[in-house]
């Protein structure tokens, strides 16, 4: 069974501002010390607002194999998208990449997790590799939406490890076990318990994945979380669990 953590981050506009973006700025120079110090290429799951305003930092991160991958053309719910709205994304996102970074995006993560039928389709369609939206065993995720209740259901009992999804595309879910392999159990959990919780995830997934966001890695004066557990604990639980593994 491989050790090895794929970590994953979802690239977007801060928290609590949609016209700053520190997370990538600030936050991901910060993650990017520890994952150079730790031999760690991790994937970036990026909006489009994003890579138009930063293309010389990604277009950077990827000549260093760093894996940058699609999260929407804007941080908006595919399941409160018409169908159109939802191919007109995916169509202008794939331009921007092209553009941009002259490179064509493998993945897919839905912003929110908000996946469905209609967005797989559309993946298969335009030939992307694998979606990462599904989320198996994560009591957290119903917690901060609890009016996707029906979709929360589904994904919550879907599949733990990779799988084909669709007749080509295949799904990559983050990892979890009730409470989601996220940057809020690095930040939470003191060091011997989040080994202990690692070493749990690993009997129950065969390639263990971890997710967080540009924003967790700066300091958000709005931010509850952020204020009780730092982000300055998150980057250094991260550089002491990427030394481990």
């Amino acid at each position: 069974m491989p050790k090895k953590i794929t970590y994953t981050i979802d690239v977007e506009p801060d928290l609590h501002s949609e016209s700053q973006y520190k997370g990538i700025t600030e936050g991901l120079v910060k993650f990017e010390k520890i994952c150079d110090k730790n031999n760690v290429k991790p994937i970036l799951f990026v909006t489009c607002d994003c890579i138009k305003k930063y293309p010389q930092i990604f277009r950077k991160l990827h000549e260093k194999g760093w894996e940058i991958s699609l999260h929407a053309y804007e941080h908006k719910r595919f399941d409160e998208l018409s169908s159109n709205e939802k191919e007109e994304q995916i169509k202008k996102s794939l331009a921007c990449f092209k553009k941009y970074l002259k490179i064509k995006p493998k993945g897919f993560r839905a912003p929110q997790h908000g996946i469905d039928a209609e967005t797989l389709a559309l993946l298969e369609k335009y030939n992307f590799e694998y979606d990462s939206s599904y989320h198996p065993m994560n009591l957290l995720q119903l917690l901060f939406f609890p009016k996707k209740f029906s979709l929360w259901l589904n994904l919550f009992f879907s599949p733990r490890n990779p799988y084909k999804i669709r007749k080509n595309l295949i799904e990559l879910p983050p990892s979890a076990l009730i409470f989601p392999c996220v940057s809020l159990a690095f930040r939470m959990f003191p060091v011997p318990l989040l080994r202990l919780y690692l070493s749990l995830i690993r009997l129950f997934h065969k390639k263990p994945m971890f997710y967080a966001h540009s924003w967790d890695f700066i300091e958000l004066k709005e931010s509850r979380i952020d204020r009780a557990f730092s982000h300055a604990k998150l980057l250094n639980k991260l550089d002491i669990i990427m030394g481990l593994d």
